[in-house]
């Protein structure tokens, strides 16, 4: 009973985790792009900078009137009631030359009060205006930023998870001819055609290639790992890369980055900075204001809310303008100064951006012509390593080449398959960086 409980167990076990594993197959990168922008957190929380930016203009817009509409009501409870003192012979019964003691006032007093404001003119907040609108432009070109780099960390991943998957079907191959070597070489020994130490050599030779083998699958899961980091995919989730190296590679000589996105982010950022400066200079500016008043009051002796028909509720009105000047503090100053660092600060970084990111488009261009030419190189001789293999194993299968120069030929040929891969992911992500300065801007 006891085992067909395990089985059971272990059995709901395995539906529980094979449905709580997904798995989300790409037959390119612009599919994985297009997941990562509705999943990542870099996403979600570009939309929520956009919000901020938008509510912060919607609130300097309603701080041009500056609406305040306070309503306060209370109720006094005067337990013990002020006294004054009047000279003698104004009340009745007083003397002349001395004071009457006067107790004024009622106990219970009631207050409803509404006195709304709104400024008519208000320079600062007029100014505040166009610093939101610069923010508001400034935040959505710095999501661009953050979803440029989101991509090009991508393509990234995703191209060295190809070179990986290569390199593992590489050497799973290569791991099949250890094998047969290290047959034929013990064939050998036991026919007394070699030594010991070509029978060892030719087994270290296999257990490298094992180990190298493990290690590339570790790199694999990394990669892995590291692509569901930037795609908000959950641990479980197994991803299926289908797209497959292209060896057929042509050069594209305009293939060129004409990114400006990074110059105008400094130029916002110093509109900004100037915005903000000029802001903090006219909140100098005197506030014209109009308000208005409106008040409900009791007083009694008896209680609250007194409902004696000779004690009612009385009404007071006004309304006027008043101005309201600032002297300005040493907050103030301090950040008016700070405000004009800023923006110089700001204005540096601007001329430096626009050289820094001519550099840095001619040098995505140099990357790739380097790229490219590594690309040809690398795989040019991948070819004629392998020629070089055939031939080593064909003279020694005939007892003319040594063992260790047949192991020498073999790892050059590995090697060299390796190094081809690697360039072919190097100059494919290259060439995505440009694609992503061009599209995203």
């Amino acid at each position: 009973m006891k085992t067909i409980i395990t089985h059971l167990v272990c059995l709901l076990g395995f539906i529980l985790s094979a449905k709580a594993q997904t798995e989300i197959k790409f037959t390119k990168l612009d599919s994985l792009y297009a997941y990562a922008d509705k999943n990542s957190s870099v996403t979600k929380t570009n939309y929520q900078q956009t919000l901020l930016a938008k509510y912060q203009k919607i609130a300097a817009l309603a701080n041009v009137v500056n609406l305040r509409n306070p309503i306060t009501f209370s109720l006094t409870d005067n337990t013990t009631l002020p006294v004054s003192f009047f000279p003698g012979g104004i009340l009745p019964g007083t003397k002349p030359g001395t004071f009457a003691k006067v107790t004024l006032g009622q106990q219970y007093v009631s207050n409803f009060n509404i006195t709304p404001q709104i400024d008519l003119i208000n320079p600062g907040a007029w100014a505040q205006i166009k610093t939101a609108n610069i923010n508001e432009e400034l935040t959505a070109t710095t999501n661009l930023l953050n979803k440029k780099s989101l991509h090009e960390s991508i393509a990234a991943c995703y191209y060295n998870i190809c070179s990986f998957k290569e390199q593992v079907e590489i050497t799973n191959k290569n791991l099949s001819a250890t094998d047969t070597l290290l047959q034929i070489v013990s064939n050998k020994f036991t026919q007394g055609l070699v030594r010991q130490q070509d029978v060892n050599d030719a087994t270290v030779n296999k257990l490298i290639l094992q180990d190298k083998l493990n290690q590339l699958k570790i790199s694999l899961e990394q990669q892995y790992n590291s692509l569901k980091i930037l795609c908000e995919m959950p641990i479980g989730t197994k991803i299926g890369i289908e797209e497959e190296l292209n060896y057929k590679q042509q050069f594209t000589p305009d293939m060129d980055a004409g990114s400006q996105l990074q110059v105008k982010a400094n130029i916002l950022q110093m509109e900004y900075a100037k915005a903000d400066l000029r802001t903090n200079r006219l909140y100098n500016l005197p506030v014209i204001s109009l308000l208005y008043s409106n008040s409900y009051y009791q007083n009694s002796v008896n209680q609250f809310f007194d409902g004696n028909p000779n004690n009612p509720w009385l009404n007071s009105a006004y309304f006027g303008a008043k101005v309201t000047f600032f002297l300005p503090d040493v907050n103030h100053i301090l950040s008016s100064r700070n405000a004009k660092i800023n923006y110089q600060t700001a204005l540096i970084n601007m001329n430096h951006s626009k050289l820094q990111t001519d550099i840095s488009n001619n040098q995505l261009h140099l990357d790739y012509e380097k790229a490219y030419s590594q690309f040809l190189a690398n795989n040019q001789i991948s070819k004629l390593k392998e020629d070089n293999y055939r031939m080593a194993f064909n003279q020694y299968s005939q007892s003319i080449l040594s063992f260790d120069k047949l192991m020498i030929a073999f790892n050059d040929m590995l090697v060299s398959r390796f190094n081809a891969s690697s360039s072919l992911a190097t100059l494919m992500y290259t060439k995505s960086k440009i694609d992503i300065n061009n599209t995203i801007k």
